[in-house]
């Protein structure tokens, strides 16, 4: 707080400075004028507000004295004379007032803007991850079709063996149900027989047939009684395959055969059969099925067998010129040798095998794993594997052949 430092022969000399002021208007013309004031467009304040702002000025000097006013009279200033005049005064304390009011609003828009992009930024995070991760409560999407030993512990399978749409092979499709007894299966399969519905896969609609299953002489042992002149018979080949298909992996080593209750029944190609043996090692290769893009892929495995099961998985690779036919294992996957041990089947990868978590790759490294199923071989080993897993299937360690391919439910 400061005095002012202004003197009286000061405050005379800026007296003597304001402009001289006459008005020769009477008291009653003044007040006239203004009692008209709403009346008339035209008003001519400027005499009168000479006037007051001179009485005004003078009011305020006076006051300096008596009243201290911190930046109300004076300022000092190190770029000008240290002097101001009392309206540059009041004009900087009026600017003051509204900086200080502006910054405050500022700082209070600063904070609401900071406050909305760090609420912003806690959104994107939560959509950045739930796009990583799976929302409580949903399952984390995986592609394997084949159905695994551990998938099993609360479930049994079904699997049918039904013909392409142009019938030149047999495709498994496999159905996981809830546990039943064993000594049922030959019941569920027949069920099941009834209520696929083929077109939607792109299979030929094969099934029911006209048949009766039942169970044969033991749980292994499957009879099958045909009507007299049955289509079958005549169509025995494309019969007998998608029957060997199918109880290949419903735990059936046989079946036997008759004709209204007769044993025995006659084939147009196979001739007169009362019985068959259901191999269970038929050492071929598998290749890739899909009858249009509208269509699930499935793993198909070949009509003819193989010496060993290294020409199997090459052969997986082979381009088929049959329509829907395409190969179940890329050329990019490369290996450099292949050894085995008992039931574990180990393949040495090359460093440029083209390996990745992907659908694509998963459905190859299952048809390895069925080939191997299919020259009698439980474990597979991948050595040197440029990632460690590919769906649910681990690359570091042996990994057991699964139990049925192409799972559509």
């Amino acid at each position: 707080m400061r005095r002012s430092r202004w003197k009286e022969s000061e405050i005379e000399d800026m007296l003597r400075e304001l402009p001289k002021l006459k008005d020769d208007r009477t008291k009653a013309e003044v007040y006239a004028r203004i009692h008209d004031k709403k009346k008339k467009k035209k008003k001519h304040w400027i005499p009168l507000f000479a006037g007051v702002a001179s009485l005004f000025l003078m009011a305020v000097l006076a006051s300096s004295f008596i009243i201290e006013k911190k930046g109300t009279t004076s300022r000092e200033d190190s770029g000008s004379s240290g002097k101001l005049s009392l309206s540059e005064s009041k004009e900087m304390a009026d600017l003051e007032r509204k900086d200080s009011s502006n910054q405050e609003k500022t700082s209070e828009d600063k904070q609401e803007a900071q406050e909305f992009s760090s609420n912003q930024a806690k959104i994107e995070s939560k959509d950045k991850f739930s796009e990583m991760e799976p929302r409580k409560g949903e399952k984390e999407k995986t592609f394997e079709q084949a159905i695994y030993q551990d998938d099993l512990k609360n479930a049994s399978i079904i699997t049918m063996g039904v013909p392409d749409d142009q019938m030149n092979f047999i495709i498994p499709i496999s159905i996981k149900l809830k546990h039943h007894d064993e000594s049922d299966t030959l019941n569920q399969l027949v069920n099941q027989m009834s209520d696929i519905d083929e077109a939607q896969y792109g299979l030929s609609d094969y099934f029911p047939l006209d048949i009766k299953i039942s169970q044969g002489n033991d749980i292994n042992t499957a009879h099958i009684d045909f009507p007299e002149k049955s289509q079958l018979l005549a169509e025995d080949t494309l019969f007998l395959h998608s029957m060997e298909e199918t109880l290949s992996y419903n735990n059936i080593e046989k079946m036997t055969f008759s004709t209204e209750g007769k044993q025995g029944a006659r084939f147009a190609h196979a001739g007169y059969l009362k019985e068959v043996d259901i191999p269970h090692q038929k050492k071929r290769t598998y290749l890739l099925y899909q009858r249009d893009e509208s269509s699930p892929n499935f793993l198909v495995p070949s009509n003819m067998g193989y010496r060993d099961f290294e020409e199997a998985l090459q052969a997986g690779k082979g381009e088929a010129d049959i329509e829907g036919i395409s190969p179940a294992i890329p050329r990019d996957l490369k290996w450099e040798r292949i050894s085995s041990n008992g039931d574990l089947v180990t393949i040495h990868l090359s460093d440029q095998a083209v390996i990745e978590n992907s659908e694509e790759t998963l459905q190859a490294l299952e048809a390895i794993l069925f080939i191997a199923k299919d020259f009698g071989f439980e474990k597979v080993k991948f050595e040197n594997a440029p990632i460690e897993e590919v769906g649910k299937l681990n690359l570091t360690e042996d990994i057991m052949v699964p139990e049925a391919p192409n799972q559509v439910n």
